[in-house]
């Protein structure tokens, strides 16, 4: 049987569909490692070798398409949380992030207050 498999790493679980050509799809799940997010990966796919009876190698062998996504970086930005982080621009655009032309929330209002820079000026 060949399979598909699905990754979403994310801050807490990393999330996995495994898609068989039969149309079928089973899901797992497994505590993610954000020291090294392969540890969690691999985890997962044991996980779904483990139910085939098989070993990781064996169910690798198996797999046509892996396709990878993750929420890290999403989970950093929402909470702040993250490396330190500089921005270079070009003379005369240091305002332009902040001013945020034609994505303002509420355009004509001037005492609104934009969301914290992600780096600051």
């Amino acid at each position: 049987m060949k399979y598909k498999i699905g990754i979403d790493v994310g801050g807490t679980f990393t999330d996995f569909l495994l898609a068989m050509e039969d149309g079928t799809s089973q899901i797992y799940k497994v505590l993610s490692t954000p020291d090294d997010p392969s540890i969690a990966t691999m985890n997962g796919i044991g996980d779904m070798a483990a139910d085939r009876h098989i070993t990781a190698e064996e169910f690798l062998r198996d797999v046509t398409v892996i396709v990878h996504g993750t929420t890290v970086t999403t989970n950093a930005v929402l909470t702040y949380r993250g490396a330190k982080t500089g921005l270079l621009t070009t003379t005369g655009v240091r305002d332009a992030l902040e001013m945020r032309r034609g994505i303002r929330e509420e355009q004509y209002n001037n005492r609104y207050q934009n969301v914290t820079p992600l780096v600051e000026r």
